[in-house]
């Protein structure tokens, strides 16, 4: 059973335990990003004149831009893997390709300490993708803890491009912040300000 085979929230409570809570856990006064750099404001200027009617478009113009952004701003911080085999344990069906994820470290072939995944909404609804989020956010918990590196939270998106939505997993909960945190092509300070505070959280001694 692949990721992608877990679509509402119930099966993450019956099959794997998790409880899933909407509330807001995100700070309500996060620091702004650094100046974004030319490279993304111009990546995305070039977005606005593609046809961005496909998860695939959406994803090379757009997330990955962003990503690329924050890689740009925390240098030797984290790898990041895309659409990278993630087979954690056959018998709990957490199994399957991973959108995007982010470790903690560097320059390896192989997911390692997996701090945050992020995956594409389908058909553009957001909350069609909690309960894949939430899968692939428990298989990295395990990972960690059997690779002897636990974390105390994993961190999650399901983004449609343009409107971005924050999961956090700590033990068997699953938060869901409902406040979705905007993009557009000229404004996409408040995503990466979100996503650098999740990776200052992550990288935490």
């Amino acid at each position: 059973m692949a990721y992608n085979k877990f679509k509402k929230l119930v099966q993450l409570r019956e099959e794997l335990g998790i409880k899933d809570t909407m509330v807001q856990w995100l700070p309500q006064t996060i620091m702004p990003f650094a100046a974004i750099s030319s490279f993304l404001l111009e990546a995305l200027k070039e977005a606005s004149t593609e046809a961005l009617t496909t998860e695939k478009a959406k994803s090379e113009y757009i997330v990955v831009p962003i990503i690329k952004e924050l890689r740009r701003h925390n240098v030797d911080k984290f790898s990041t893997f895309s659409g990278f085999e993630f087979n954690v344990d056959k018998k709990l069906k957490l199994t399957g390709y991973c959108d995007f994820m982010l470790s903690s470290e560097m320059n390896r072939a192989e997911i390692t300490a997996p701090i945050f995944c992020l995956i594409e909404a389908k058909d553009g609804e957001i909350d069609k993708g909690y309960a894949q989020c939430g899968a692939e956010m428990y298989a990295a918990q395990i990972f960690n803890e059997r690779e002897g590196n636990p974390k105390k939270q994993i961190f999650g998106c399901v983004t449609n491009a343009f409107s971005w939505c924050f999961l956090k997993l700590e033990n068997k909960n699953l938060y869901i912040d409902p406040n979705y945190v905007p993009l557009t092509f000229t404004k996409p300070h408040e995503v990466l300000a979100v996503l650098q505070w999740i990776l200052d959280e992550s990288l935490k001694k």
